[in-house]
C-alpha cells in the first residue's frame, strides 16, 4: 500500500508539472501572457490552480524553450518578441523546414497527404469563424506533419521547437484581413507538391509560405 501510494503520489507531481507546463506554454504562445510582461510563481500558481513546485519545474522548461526569463525583482517575464528574433527564426526556419520539405516528397505517404488536405479543410472553417485558438493549433499541427514526413527525428524535433517560437508572431498576425485565407492557399500549395514529389516545387511554396509570414508581421511587432 505505501509503494502504491508513492507512486501515485509522484504520478499526481509529474501531470501537475505537464499541465502546468502546457498551460502556460499555451497562454505564452496565443499572448494571453503578453511579451515582457512579468508575473510571480505566486500569481501563476493562484491563476492555475496548482502549487508552486510544480509551476516552477514548468517556468525552468518554459526557460529552456526561450518563451520566458527569470530575473531578479521582476520574477517571472515573458520573452519580448522584436524584429530581430523574427529574423531569425525565419533564418533558421528556411534553412531547415525547406530542406524538410524536400525530404518529405520522397517520404510522404498517401495516409500523411491525407492528414494535410484534411487540416487544411478545417483551417478553412476555423478561419471563416475567426477561431483564434483552433487556427494556431491546426497551423502548428500542419508543419508537424511536413517535419514527420521527413522522417528525420532531429530535424523534427528542432522544427517543433522553432514553429513554438513561431506562434506567437502568428498570432499578432491573425490581425491581418485574409491571412488566414491566405495561409490556406499556400498549405494547399505545398501539400500539391508533395503529392507530386516535386521537391523544387515544395522547397519553393514553403519559401513562399515563410517569406510571406514575415512580411505580413513586420506592420505589427511594433505593437507590443
Amino acid at each position: 500500500m505505501k509503494l502504491l501510494n508513492g507512486t501515485q503520489g509522484k504520478g499526481t507531481k509529474a501531470s501537475l508539472r505537464e499541465q502546468a507546463y502546457d498551460t502556460l506554454k499555451r497562454r505564452i504562445l496565443t499572448c494571453d501572457l503578453r511579451p515582457g510582461e512579468a508575473v510571480t510563481v505566486a500569481e501563476l500558481s493562484g491563476s492555475l490552480g496548482i502549487g508552486r513546485t510544480p509551476v516552477t519545474q514548468a517556468i525552468d522548461r518554459l526557460m529552456l524553450d526561450g518563451l520566458v526569463d527569470v530575473m531578479p525583482r521582476k520574477g517571472v517575464v515573458v520573452s519580448p518578441v522584436s524584429l530581430d528574433h523574427l529574423v531569425e527564426i525565419i533564418e533558421v526556419r528556411l534553412l531547415n523546414e525547406v530542406q524538410a520539405a524536400r525530404w518529405a516528397t520522397r517520404n510522404v505517404t498517401a495516409q500523411q497527404i491525407q492528414q494535410m488536405r484534411d487540416n487544411i479543410q478545417m483551417m478553412h472553417k476555423a478561419a471563416q469563424t475567426r477561431e483564434i485558438a483552433d487556427l494556431i493549433a491546426l497551423d502548428s499541427a500542419f508543419h508537424k506533419l511536413i517535419a514527420k514526413s521527413a522522417r528525420n527525428g532531429i530535424v523534427a524535433e528542432l522544427l517543433s521547437n522553432l514553429h513554438d517560437r513561431s506562434l506567437r508572431f502568428w498570432t499578432l498576425s491573425l490581425r491581418i484581413p485574409d491571412r488566414n485565407n491566405r495561409v490556406c492557399e499556400q498549405h494547399s500549395a505545398i501539400v500539391d507538391a508533395l503529392e507530386l514529389g516535386d521537391a523544387d516545387a515544395a522547397a519553393q511554396a514553403l519559401i513562399d509560405h515563410i517569406t510571406d509570414f514575415q512580411a505580413s508581421i513586420m506592420g505589427q511587432i511594433n505593437r507590443f
